[in-house]
């Protein structure tokens, strides 16, 4: 063999055998093993407390330390080379961990004293359009990385793909009984994980793996990621088109509120609510005359506006006196202890149901007389009710031998 056919060789060799140690390597990342399992341990706790102490920087501590990244690659790159082993370890290693991070979320919060709803958990439960576009861009971040070895690139790549707190918000979302919004952190950790594994079969490809696959291996592997895409795009999508009109209405009862209160006066604060049955408008409006009838035109322009029923609460104060100031604190003091007392009637409701395992129609709470009942056939412990006591102060808490009336159980429901 000559000099000039051995260099050929040799130079031939050369990236089949980096992609094979490259392989490898993404192997031994999926691979499910005790420190895979404690890392996600320990990365779902971190990520519980920054969700509940609503800590960015709590939260992208536990994104840095989770691995579940390691067995997403592999799955891609499984998928760009038709390798079932890769892909068996893969689904393994990633279902275990969403498993894990799961129920150590749920065990957290029933221990947690906090179980209150932060804006760092809802920012977690209403994916839409640009969460998947992030994930894609993401997962071309992360595969180009991954084939270049760059370390400190996949670090950027574990910041902006959350994967850890969505599946901590899934476990905070089920103990809590809100699983509406369990479903939606889990549609984003979904969303996450998939367009990222799709992202990575399509560099993994685009880079020379896959090669040995037939021309209908290829074709079923397009058409997959393919539909894949667009089955996770419509329903993100028409969670961002609802997101666009929500928005959209917010700034016309603006508008419009601007326009009935007349150019002189100021509107001092407008919070809204309107993904709710009915929605909820509450306004402060300064200027230097009463308007009389101002609320009631103000709530038929919002219902109009919205074509349903709404709940408008509309405060005029006259600007420039110390009444005015006197008047904003007092209301936007009685908003904060409203919003209050709903969220306690919210943890106390899904406490006792907890207490008699997920039965919501065997718990009857009264806002307004700030009673609650269980309709149980066993007593509540002396123990348990001494700590409901101290947990939920002022609140009268009585326990029932028998089921509730049809009529106080559908209150209890609702």
């Amino acid at each position: 063999m000559s000099e000039n056919s051995k260099a050929a060789g040799e130079s031939s060799t050369k990236p089949s055998h980096g992609r094979a140690a490259l392989l490898a390597s993404i192997a031994r990342s999926a691979r499910l093993s005790p420190t895979y399992l404690m890392l996600v341990a320990l990365a779902t706790a971190i990520a519980h407390v920054g969700l509940l102490m609503d800590s960015p920087p709590v939260i992208i501590g536990a994104m840095l330390i989770s691995p579940l990244l390691g067995p997403i690659m592999g799955f891609g790159f499984g998928v760009a080379i038709f390798e079932l082993a890769l892909l068996r370890r893969a689904a393994v290693s990633l279902g275990a961990g969403m498993v894990l991070a799961i129920l150590i979320a749920i065990l957290l919060t029933w221990i947690s004293p906090i179980q209150d709803v932060t804006p760092s958990i809802l920012a977690r439960v209403r994916p839409n359009l640009l969460d998947l576009l992030v994930a894609v861009f993401g997962g071309i971040a992360g595969a180009y990385a991954t084939v270049r070895r760059e370390a400190i690139s996949m670090v950027g790549v574990a910041i902006a793909t959350a994967l850890v707190p969505p599946l901590a918000v899934v476990g905070f979302s089920i103990a809590t009984l809100r699983f509406d919004y369990a479903w939606g952190a889990l549609l984003l950790f979904i969303t996450n994980a998939t367009a990222i594994a799709l992202m990575a079969t399509i560099t993994a490809r685009v880079r020379g793996f896959g090669t040995q696959l037939s021309p209908r291996q290829s074709w079923a592997q397009t058409v997959g990621i393919f539909a894949t895409l667009v089955a996770l795009a419509i329903p993100l999508g028409l969670r961002l088109a609802a997101n666009v009109r929500e928005a959209r209405a917010q700034s016309a009862i603006n508008r419009e509120l601007q326009q009935l209160a007349g150019p002189a006066a100021r509107i001092d604060r407008l919070d809204s609510n309107l993904g709710g049955t009915p929605a909820q408008v509450d306004a402060v409006v300064m200027a230097p005359a009463y308007n009389e009838g101002l609320q009631d035109r103000f709530a038929d322009r919002v219902e109009g506006l919205l074509g349903r029923d709404a709940n408008v609460r509309l405060v005029q104060i006259r600007s420039g006196t110390p009444e005015a100031d006197d008047a904003r604190r007092a209301l936007e003091d009685a908003i904060a202890t409203e919003r209050s007392r709903k969220e306690e009637v919210t943890r106390l409701r899904a406490t006792l149901a907890r207490i008699v395992e997920g039965d919501a129609t065997s718990v009857l709470v009264d806002p307004e007389r700030r009673t609650a009942r269980v309709f149980s056939i066993e007593p509540l412990p002396a123990a348990t009710l001494a700590a409901l006591q101290i947990a939920f102060p002022g609140w009268t808490l009585t326990w029932g031998e028998a089921e509730p009336p049809a009529d106080e159980a559908t209150s209890a429901a609702e």
